[in-house]
C-alpha cells in the first residue's frame, strides 16, 4: 500500500512538472496567423521623342542647303538678281521624325548684305514669300510670319518654296551687291493630340523654343530674362556674347556658328549651359588675346556639346577655353591645333589667386591641341573621369604649381612628348596615357604624385612603382605598364 502511494505521488508530480513546462513554453511562443501577399508590376515608363526636321521635296534626308532655281531649260545660266525678277527655292518639306505629335513654326533669317560703302541693303528691295502649290498647280503665297503647321508622328508637310521678288524700283545703287546667310529654322513643341488618363490638353500651353537670328537679339533676350531661359540659334551669328551675373541661360547652337568679335566669343558671368542638338555647332574666337569661352570667378558653365576653336591666322593667339569658376564637360570638342597657347586653361596662369579656386570636371570631352593641351594652373582643381585629351606637340595635360588634379579615367595622348606633366599634386586612379617620350613627367618641384591605377606607355615598371600608393603594384602587360 505504501509503495502504491509513493508511485501515485511520483506520477502526479511528474504530470504537474510536464504541465508547467508546457505552459512556460506556450507563454514564450508567438501565435501564427494566416497570411498572404500579392504584387503586380507597373508597365515600363517610356518617354516620347519629339524631333522635327527639314527634308527635301523627294526624299527623307535632312536638307543641308536650300538653293534658288532657274526656270526649266535655263538651269545652266548664272543666277543673278535684277529688278522685277522672281526666284523660287527648290522644294522642301517639314518632317516629324519623332513619335509624338508636334506643332511647328518656321522662322526665316533673310540674311545680310555684304558691307558696302554706301550702306545699301538688298533686303530693302527684295520681298520674300512662302509658296505652296494648290491642287490645280497655282501658287499660294503666305507671309513668312505665318509659316506654321501641325504634324502627327511620322507625318510630313506639303512641299514649300521660298519666293524672292526684287522690286522694280531698285535702282543702280543695288548693282553688284551680295546677300548671304538666308536660313530657315523650324521650332517645334508638343501638340494637343496624344491623351493621358484624363484628356489631351495637358500640353496646350507648351511653348516654342526661343530662337535668335542675330547677336543683338540673342543678347537682348538674355539681358531681359527674369527666369531661366533657353535660346536656340537660328543661324550663324557674329559678335561677342556676355551672360550677366544672375542670369541662367541654356544656349543650343543648333548646328550654327557663333563667331566672336573684338572680345571673347562668350563671356559667362552667370550660369550657362551650352548644347548643340544638331551636332555641327561651333563657338569661334576670332581675335588675338580672346577666348571662344571664358568662365569668370563664381560663374557656372556646363558644356554638353559644340566645338570650341579659333579662326585661322598667325596673330590669333590665346587660350581657347578659360575657366576661373566652375566648369563641367559632359561632351563637346576643343580644337586648337594652331597657335602658341593652351587649348584649355583651368585656374590662374600668371597670378597667385590666394584662396580662390577654379573647378573643372571632365566627364567627356574630345580635345585636340597643337602646341599645348590642358593646363591646370594655380588654384585649379581638376577631375577627369573620361574623354580624350590629345596634343600633337607637348603634353596633353600639364598640372602646374599649386594645381590639384585627380584622374579617374579617360585617355591622354601626346604625339611628340609626354602625356602628363605634373608639377604639383596629382592622384591617378585610372586612364590610359601614351606618348613617345613617356606617359608621365614628374617635375622636381612636384608636391605629390600618387598612382592607384592606369595604363602607361613607354615607362618602366620601376618608375611607375615609385609613385604607387601602398598596396598597388605596377606590372608589364602588352607593352604597357599597368597598375592594379
Amino acid at each position: 500500500m505504501m509503495t502504491n502511494n509513493k508511485s501515485t505521488k511520483r506520477a502526479l508530480f511528474t504530470s504537474a512538472l510536464a504541465l508547467l513546462m508546457c505552459v512556460t513554453m506556450l507563454i514564450g511562443t508567438t501565435f501564427a496567423w494566416f497570411t498572404d501577399t500579392a504584387s503586380t508590376a507597373v508597365n515600363k515608363i517610356q518617354a516620347g521623342n519629339l524631333k522635327v526636321d527639314i527634308i527635301g521635296e523627294n526624299d527623307a534626308n535632312h536638307l543641308e542647303k536650300l538653293n534658288f532655281t532657274k526656270a526649266a531649260s535655263a538651269e545652266d545660266e548664272e543666277l543673278l538678281w535684277e529688278p522685277g525678277c522672281r526666284y523660287l527655292t527648290e522644294g522642301f518639306r517639314i518632317a516629324n521624325k519623332g513619335n509624338l505629335a508636334l506643332k511647328w513654326k518656321a522662322q526665316v533669317n533673310k540674311g545680310k548684305t555684304a558691307d558696302n560703302e554706301e550702306n545699301f541693303d538688298l533686303l530693302d528691295v527684295i520681298d520674300f514669300y512662302l509658296v505652296t502649290k494648290a491642287a490645280n498647280g497655282t501658287d499660294l503665297e503666305t507671309p513668312l510670319d505665318e509659316f506654321t503647321g501641325n504634324l502627327k508622328k511620322t507625318e510630313t508637310s506639303n512641299v514649300y518654296y521660298i519666293k524672292g521678288v526684287m522690286q522694280t524700283t531698285a535702282g543702280n545703287d543695288y548693282q553688284s551687291l551680295t546677300l548671304e546667310g538666308i536660313t530657315i529654322t523650324v521650332v517645334a513643341t508638343q501638340d494637343t493630340v496624344e491623351y493621358d488618363s484624363i484628356d489631351n490638353q495637358y500640353d496646350k500651353d507648351a511653348q516654342y523654343p526661343i530662337v535668335a537670328m542675330d547677336m543683338d537679339t540673342l543678347q537682348e533676350l538674355i539681358n531681359n530674362a527674369t527666369e531661366p531661359v533657353s535660346v536656340t540659334l537660328g543661324g550663324d551669328i557674329a559678335g561677342s556674347l556676355t551672360v550677366p551675373q544672375g542670369k541662367d541661360v541654356t544656349l543650343d547652337l543648333n548646328g550654327f556658328t557663333l563667331t566672336g568679335g573684338d572680345s571673347h566669343a562668350i563671356l559667362n558671368r552667370g550660369k550657362l549651359c551650352i548644347e548643340d542638338n544638331s551636332g555641327d555647332g561651333k563657338i569661334v574666337a576670332s581675335k588675338n588675346d580672346t577666348s571662344a569661352l571664358r568662365n569668370v570667378d563664381s560663374a557656372v558653365c556646363v558644356i554638353e556639346g559644340g566645338t570650341f576653336t579659333r579662326a585661322d591666322g598667325a596673330d590669333n593667339q590665346w587660350h581657347t577655353v578659360e575657366n576661373f569658376g566652375t566648369m563641367t564637360f559632359n561632351g563637346g570638342k576643343v580644337i586648337a591645333e594652331d597657335g602658341r597657347s593652351f587649348a584649355i586653361v583651368n585656374g590662374w596662369n600668371y597670378i597667385d589667386p590666394g584662396e580662390q579656386k577654379a573647378t573643372m570636371i571632365i566627364n567627356n570631352i574630345d580635345m585636340k591641341a597643337g602646341p599645348n593641351g590642358l593646363k591646370n594652373c594655380k588654384g585649379g582643381i581638376l577631375t577627369m573621369n573620361g574623354g580624350t585629351l590629345h596634343c600633337t606637340n607637348y603634353w596633353g595635360l600639364s598640372n602646374d604649381v599649386k594645381g590639384v588634379a585627380t584622374i579617374n579615367g579617360g585617355k591622354i595622348t601626346s604625339d611628340n612628348y609626354v602625356a602628363i606633366s605634373n608639377g604639383s599634386t596629382m592622384v591617378i586612379n585610372g586612364g590610359t596615357f601614351t606618348g613617345p617620350k613617356g606617359s608621365l613627367l614628374v617635375q622636381n618641384y612636384a608636391e605629390d604624385t600618387v598612382i592607384k591605377g592606369g595604363s602607361y606607355q613607354n615607362e618602366t615598371v620601376d618608375f611607375i612603382q615609385k609613385y604607387c600608393a601602398t598596396g598597388y603594384t605596377a606590372t608589364s602587360e602588352n607593352n604597357m605598364v599597368v597598375v592594379k
